[in-house]
């Protein structure tokens, strides 16, 4: 009987395992690190994958030249120059009232499709100074540019490039109409723009892209519209 009461004892006053009570809970304090830590993993990604669309920048401009484009303006006495040897030179584009084009070619170096939001002669910066009032130099647009396929034969005329989504791999031809902004020049003086620029849209990331003319545009100082005409410059006649 005394080993029976001890035994009940023993029984009363132990104190079971946690895990053997219904609704008893364990913590694990590491699974609250592996959260915070795939968290900021994720975080890191999104900012990396981010950073890298807003720089995607597979647009990549040459292997075709010329100035004409069909449907679009020829202009008057463009021709190359200073093609010495195997240098492929500059297009010389006279002073003329009249809008001329430059062909150039475009292509979609990279694995995904970008969409073509705008093509400007005018840098960002410039484009902002001409809405405050500041005039566009040394050209600006005469119309819309326009593309075609740098495969095949060559429709009547181009369509508008603005929302042409440019595939991996694809090669387009564009005809940038473009007219000098003054109607005087400085027949001594030369200037040569660094280029075109393309607006360039991937995912929800848009930035402007510098494409260089290939070859080089080359033509006499126009004066400034509105400003008073430097000596030395010669007006084209009315």
């Amino acid at each position: 009987m005394a080993i029976a009461e001890s035994h009940a004892e023993q029984q009363g006053n132990g104190e079971p395992p946690a895990s053997g009570l219904p609704g008893s809970r364990r913590r694990h304090p590491w699974r609250r690190g592996i959260l915070l830590t795939a968290t900021a993993l994720v975080a890191a990604a999104v900012v990396v994958l981010g950073t890298l669309a807003g720089t995607y920048q597979p647009i990549r401009g040459g292997g075709e030249s010329g100035i004409q484009f069909p449907g679009l303006p020829t202009g008057t006495g463009l021709r190359s120059v200073n093609t010495f040897g195997l240098d492929p030179g500059q297009i010389y584009a006279p002073p003329q009232r009249g809008a001329f084009t430059i062909l150039q070619a475009l292509s979609n170096v990279g694995p995904e499709p970008v969409t073509i939001e705008a093509i400007s002669i005018l840098s960002p910066q410039q484009q902002a100074e001409e809405k405050e009032g500041e005039p566009a130099y040394p050209l600006t647009l005469a119309g819309a540019v326009r593309w075609i396929s740098a495969i095949g034969n060559w429709p009547a005329s181009g369509r508008p490039v603005a929302g042409l989504s440019l595939a991996p791999g694809q090669d387009i031809l564009i005809g940038i109409p473009l007219r000098q902004v003054g109607t005087c020049y400085d027949p001594n003086g030369w200037i040569s723009p660094d280029g075109f620029y393309v607006k360039e849209r991937y995912l929800t990331f848009t930035h402007w892209v510098t494409v260089p003319f290939q070859p080089g545009l080359v033509l006499h100082y126009p004066n400034i519209p509105g400003q008073k005409l430097p000596p030395g410059y010669v007006c084209l006649p009315k």
